[in-house]
């Protein structure tokens, strides 16, 4: 299967992108980057399978880059903010949307799959009285909102949305107390998860971060 990857140099992104190149349902990488990957297609550490998209603007789609998603199976958005830009959060992903509107190849009984990466504490109702990080919590709740509703608008995709808590690196090993405060995931348990709906699809539309830390165990075990 084709998979489209964004956010690829991100802490998370990698994490992705690595295990989409170990997979073997995933035949093909179209990664969008306005940076060079170091298993970019040619030269040393090269991976056949990977074609790495050069973008200057993520709100700005030509032609040359369309003809890169056409026939794609699925795709992975890793895209997120530490000061919840509105441009990267709302902006990105509806200029992606679009873009991808015009390409996509509509089947019945295999629908586009769509993962999105969202967080244990974003804030869907806008309205809503919060105590801590209100504004990231808006904008990113009011992305997740957006994003679903792309899903209900078009039929031909299957969206779903990862809301990890805290992510640790690695296999989260170390951070044993932090885990006690507040909900945590592996990246690698939380990378896992977001290929394996991408590749298999999953039962539930939200994946919370329980569910994410469980089914990324199980994952991960079965790759050993």
């Amino acid at each position: 299967m084709k998979v489209v990857l964004f956010g690829s140099t991100g802490f998370i992104g990698k994490e992705v992108l690595d295990l989409c190149l170990k997979s073997p349902a995933v035949t093909s990488i179209i990664a969008l980057s306005r940076r060079h990957l170091p298993v970019d297609g040619e030269g040393e550490g090269a991976n056949p399978k990977l074609t790495v998209v050069m973008v200057e603007d993520f709100k700005v789609y030509p032609s040359s880059i369309l003809e890169h998603l056409k026939g794609a199976d699925a795709c992975i958005w890793s895209i997120g903010t530490y000061n919840w830009d509105s441009t990267v959060e709302l902006e990105y992903p509806e200029a992606f949307q679009q873009a991808l509107l015009k390409v996509l190849d509509v089947h019945v009984n295999k629908p586009f799959t769509y993962v999105y990466l969202g967080g244990a504490f974003t804030e869907p109702d806008q309205e809503k009285t919060l105590w801590f990080y209100t504004k990231g919590r808006r904008v990113r709740g009011l992305a997740q909102t957006k994003f679903l509703e792309f899903g209900r608008q078009n039929p031909s995709v299957k969206t779903y949305v990862v809301r990890p808590g805290g992510v640790l690196p690695g296999d989260g090993s170390g951070y044993a107390l932090l885990g006690w405060l507040v909900p945590t995931v592996s990246v690698r348990s939380l990378a896992a998860v977001m290929v394996d709906l991408a590749v298999n699809g999953g039962s539930e539309q939200l994946v919370n971060n329980k569910v994410i830390v469980e089914r990324g165990r199980e994952l991960l075990m079965n790759q050993m």
